[in-house]
């Protein structure tokens, strides 16, 4: 039996034998030449979709080209938008309005279990707690700043106590910054528990993943200047091994600026876009395949698939065309006349196709700016990049959008929980981040497209950091909230799939 394989319930019997039922309505349809999908796949030419500015429509005039973090900060269900400069709440997806708490490379969580999100921007060091109001307060004390210029850095539970701490992450200033972890006190104050040993690098965008599924979150960063970059390994109490090299995501030893973990083939394992600002000659982005339990995990470099993206700075995984594929979005900067940002579709078996163009985003140049986020609740995924709002005009696959949550002393905001779905033979799995790329956020709330599945449910299970899982059955073309189970009696971490 496959690992994720779904047992069976009453509403699933049900279900199959309604479609029993519809079964010899189906084949007249056929014999008519109408054609029937099952599963996800798509039997007919997918639609065209394309991108409009809705800038200016909105109300984002003066949005600021710098990156971007879509976050539901006032828990009414419409996804808000974060830039440099502000935040922009969203008002039901009709318009946006101008509010304070902007901010560079920012990192969002529920810092204090309090139900509200709070961002940490390593820029300037500073924690902003969210409010029921819908305000941000700063702590009495911030933590030290150890390194003098800092270019991004992450939010994570590192030791499993169920308070997300942060990692900063130095860059450069006369010499290499070194990167440090504050482990989070439960009272708005943190503690610093390690700094970097030894040589520090210039470290750039910085990620989490439990992407060997072993119930505590490791952490990515993006390394410039040649060097390699650090996967640090988590043995389950916050302190972490560099594992870089033993499990083959140095990423090339380029210029890195961002990366984005997301799972690129459908195995119910999260890979690994190791991205790359390179000019001509110098070691391009790569694609990395997490192979698993039975390659414990380590990963296979599947080159660059078609993505020949030159000064490219951030990348943004996420599923456009709704079609059950994480397809990518690399935002570029200028320099010396080239770079052009890229918007590619994924082909399945490690193959993307550059839609730039034919999708109306050739004009997006120069921008370090990228984050998936669905504005308007119509279930498909819209684009900030560029100083502007792309809103997607759509199709007909369905969809999920699935919002974990912890406890109000647990993890409240499910940092680093993953989702998964079994359609066929394929297990689709999102993770719940807090930052992504070079200090960008995709929506807070994970988004499967789903192609043109036939039925009108699924089965999604649900892993939290700390092991605790919960399966439920779900309508789709909606969005849901699944709560954290309380603890059971033997439970284990292992949150990947079961043999």
């Amino acid at each position: 039996m496959n690992p994720w394989g779904i047992q069976e319930d009453n509403d699933m019997r049900r279900i199959r034998k309604n479609r029993k039922l519809r079964l010899s309505g189906l084949i007249v349809l056929a014999l008519m030449g109408i054609p029937i999908a099952f599963g996800a796949e798509e039997t007919t030419e997918p639609v065209k979709i394309t991108f409009e500015n809705v800038t200016e429509a909105l109300g984002l005039e003066g949005m600021v080209d710098s990156e971007a973090y879509w976050v539901d900060y006032n828990n009414d269900g419409w996804t808000d938008l974060q830039d440099g400069g502000r935040i922009w709440r969203n008002e039901e997806g009709k318009t946006f309005v101008k509010v304070a708490g902007g901010g560079s490379q920012n990192s969002w969580a529920d810092l204090d279990n309090d139900g509200y999100l709070d961002f940490w921007n390593p820029a300037s060091g500073v924690v902003n707690f969210g409010s029921a109001e819908g305000r941000f307060t700063q702590p009495q004390q911030n933590p030290e700043r150890l390194c003098e210029v800092s270019d991004g850095g992450t939010c994570t539970d590192v030791d499993g106590d169920g308070l997300v701490d942060i990692y900063w992450t130095g860059f450069e200033n006369n010499g290499f910054q070194p990167d440090a972890i504050w482990l989070n006190q439960g009272d708005r104050a943190f503690k610093l528990i390690w700094k970097t040993e030894g040589p520090a690098q210039a470290g750039r965008g910085t990620m989490t993943c439990d992407f060997d599924n072993d119930g505590d979150m490791d952490i990515y960063v993006t390394n410039y200047y040649v060097q390699p970059n650090v996967l640090w390994i988590n043995n389950g109490s916050g302190k972490f091994t560099d594992g870089a090299g033993e499990y083959g995501v140095g990423g090339g030893n380029g210029y890195s600026m961002g990366s984005a973990f997301g799972d690129l083939d459908n195995d119910g394992y999260i890979d690994l876009l190791a991205g790359n600002f390179a000019r001509a000659g110098q070691p391009q982005s790569q694609f990395l395949r997490n192979l698993g339990p039975d390659r414990k995990f380590h990963f296979e470099n599947k080159g660059t698939c078609g993505v020949n993206q030159l000064q490219s700075t951030s990348p943004a995984l996420g599923d456009y065309d709704n079609d059950g594929d994480l397809d990518l979005f690399f935002a570029a900067i200028s320099y010396g006349g080239v770079g052009q940002c890229g918007l590619y579709r994924n082909e399945g078996n490690w193959k993307f196709k550059d839609v730039t163009g034919e999708v109306g985003l050739g004009a997006l140049t120069g921008t370090g700016q990228a984050a998936w986020g669905d504005f308007d609740n119509d279930g498909d995924l819209d684009l900030a990049s560029g100083g502007r709002l792309w809103r997607n005009s759509g199709n007909k696959n369905k969809w999920l959008k699935v919002r974990p949550v912890g406890t109000a002393d647990y993890n409240r905001s499910a940092v680093g929980a993953q989702v998964r779905i079994k359609l066929g033979d394929k297990v689709l799995t999102r993770q719940v981040e807090s930052s992504t790329g070079r200090g960008n956020l995709n929506d807070f709330v994970p988004h499967f497209g789903l192609g043109a599945y036939a039925g009108g449910e699924v089965e999604i299970t649900v892993t939290w950091p700390n092991g605790r899982e919960k399966k439920e059955t779900v309508e789709v073309n909606k969005r849901v909230t699944v709560e954290m189970p309380a603890p059971q009696a033997g439970e284990g971490t292992d949150s990947g799939p079961k043999e």
